[in-house]
């Protein structure tokens, strides 16, 4: 089984992709560094991210909101059950 995680650049019309065997916090926080670094630090970028756990900031594990909110980046998630 393989896993993608994309993001589209709606300014510049471009999908970035990443294809991974597993799918995890580890590997999110991986894609999101990546998408970070194609920004300037000063530029605020937005990732929508669905309810799967891996993309949370729990009370178990706050790593995701920890990075983003310490480089520049708002996560807003879709609610659970929502197409």
């Amino acid at each position: 089984m393989r896993h993608l995680l994309a993001a589209y650049d709606l300014g510049k019309d471009w999908m970035y992709g990443h294809v991974r065997t597993t799918k995890n916090r580890t590997v999110f926080l991986t894609f999101c560094r990546y998408l970070r670094g194609l920004y300037p630090p000063d530029v605020r970028i937005a990732i929508v991210g669905d309810d799967y756990a891996p993309h949370l900031s729990t009370r178990v594990d706050g790593r995701v909101g920890a990075w983003a909110a310490a480089n520049n980046v708002e996560i807003a998630y879709t609610p659970t059950n929502s197409s």
